[in-house]
């Protein structure tokens, strides 16, 4: 079952990357075994993710093509931690773990009071200030467009009291699975937000696991939650 999830979260982070990038009107390609974006991600995320364990021509050779194409650096999320870039001028960025909570339901305490979607351009813009801690608004600065609201497999969440953020998330919907992303906290004790993004996903999109991956204190408050690690990932840099 574990390695099923780490396949599915893989190519679960992948269709978000994607997504992502599609509301740029700049999609990626997927391919058997890699998903790569030939025209530059937005800041934080990555130019390819392996969709598979297999350590494939294809990988390496959408790397390196990427590389010729682009010199001034590419990043690569390498989804089952099996390459080895370093021959082709990439660093280690940080390693980090799958995690997974194969059945989440509902807690008895959830609060849904707290819990709100952002569903307008107003609502994702407050979403990214409060995530990134940059009140910009200039569309060109910003790593999330109002696209992305139209897409019936994602929901930005926000945590408030009245009008206070609190803290937020992203889920994310493909590969028969949820992606849970960029958690963050305004405040919130991790006990609360997590637990809260838990219950949400199970509201949002009953019946399917949740994944998503983490590392440090992040990862060690993930596992408190109730996730559990089903795989391990790096993510490369070429600067």
């Amino acid at each position: 079952m574990s390695d099923d999830l780490w396949a599915k979260a893989a190519f679960n982070n992948a269709a978000w990357c994607d997504a992502v990038c599609a509301a740029r009107h700049k999609p990626g390609d997927f391919l058997d075994h890699i998903w790569v974006q030939r025209h530059g991600a937005p800041p934080y995320y990555p130019d390819a993710v392996t969709l598979t364990a297999d350590q494939s021509n294809q990988q390496e050779r959408c790397i390196t093509d990427l590389s010729r194409q682009r010199p001034n650096g590419i990043a690569v999320k390498d989804s089952f931690y099996t390459l080895e870039l370093a021959r082709f001028g990439f660093e280690v960025l940080f390693d980090a773990s799958w995690i997974a909570v194969p059945a989440p339901t509902r807690s008895s305490s959830g609060n849904d009071s707290l819990w709100q979607l952002a569903k307008s351009s107003d609502d994702l813009e407050r979403w990214e200030a409060s995530w990134s801690g940059n009140d910009q608004t200039d569309e060109s600065s910003r790593t999330f467009l109002p696209a992305l609201l139209s897409n019936p497999d994602v929901r930005f969440l926000l945590a408030l009291d009245g009008d206070k953020v609190l803290g937020g998330g992203i889920l994310n919907r493909a590969a028969g699975v949820v992606g849970l992303s960029n958690v963050f906290s305004c405040g919130m004790s991790a006990e609360t937000l997590w637990g809260g993004l838990i219950d949400q996903a199970a509201a949002q999109f009953p019946g399917l696991p949740l994944v998503g991956y983490e590392r440090g204190i992040e990862l060690a408050t993930a596992l408190q939650a109730g996730f559990e690690t089903i795989g391990r990932l790096r993510v490369w840099l070429r600067p």
